[in-house]
């Protein structure tokens, strides 16, 4: 029994998609991720950022094989040594931390965790009224990877580049 959902790659929109048993659609694109290279100065090759959508409204209940088909596809990813991914939770519907310990746990279980490093940073940013908001980000490369030394450098320097934008 297929551990997955099939899913087909759409080259006009350049995602992954597939539907659930539910006929939920899910998208998951791999999109270039400009923020190394502007917070550095320099060019960083192979840099994008994961996005996983939700394309269909209805309300679903877990299902372990929608799961199971971001992490073939995010495994695929990394066949190219040389790739990085970073992950930002979005917070819309105020489940950001939720989407991020599910994603820690998804990485935690991976076959793959040992070949693949991922690293956490959690930015707060001060809104006044002594109201603050996280944002979660995690960063992925190849243990392999030559730039790493470089992205894990700038990856650190994230928060402190955000929030001199503020």
């Amino acid at each position: 029994m297929q551990n997955h959902y099939n899913y087909v790659f759409d080259n006009i929109t350049n995602t992954y998609n597939f539907v659930t048993r539910n006929s939920i659609l899910y998208r998951v694109a791999f999109v270039v991720d400009e923020t190394f290279s502007a917070i550095s100065g320099e060019t960083i090759p192979n840099m994008f950022q994961l996005v996983v959508e939700k394309a269909t409204e209805t309300l679903e209940s877990y299902d372990a094989k929608v799961s199971k088909t971001i992490e073939d596809i995010v495994e695929k990813f990394f066949q190219t040594v040389e790739n990085s991914l970073i992950y930002i939770c979005s917070d819309d519907d105020k489940k950001s931390k939720l989407r991020h310990d599910i994603f820690d746990r998804w990485y935690k279980n991976s076959p793959y965790h040992h070949a693949i490093i991922k690293l956490d940073n959690i930015i707060s940013f001060n809104l006044g009224d002594q109201e603050t908001q996280k944002l979660y980000t995690s960063m992925m490369f190849h243990r392999d990877n030559s730039n790493s030394k470089k992205i894990i450098h700038i990856y650190t320097q994230i928060s402190s580049a955000l929030l001199d934008e503020k």
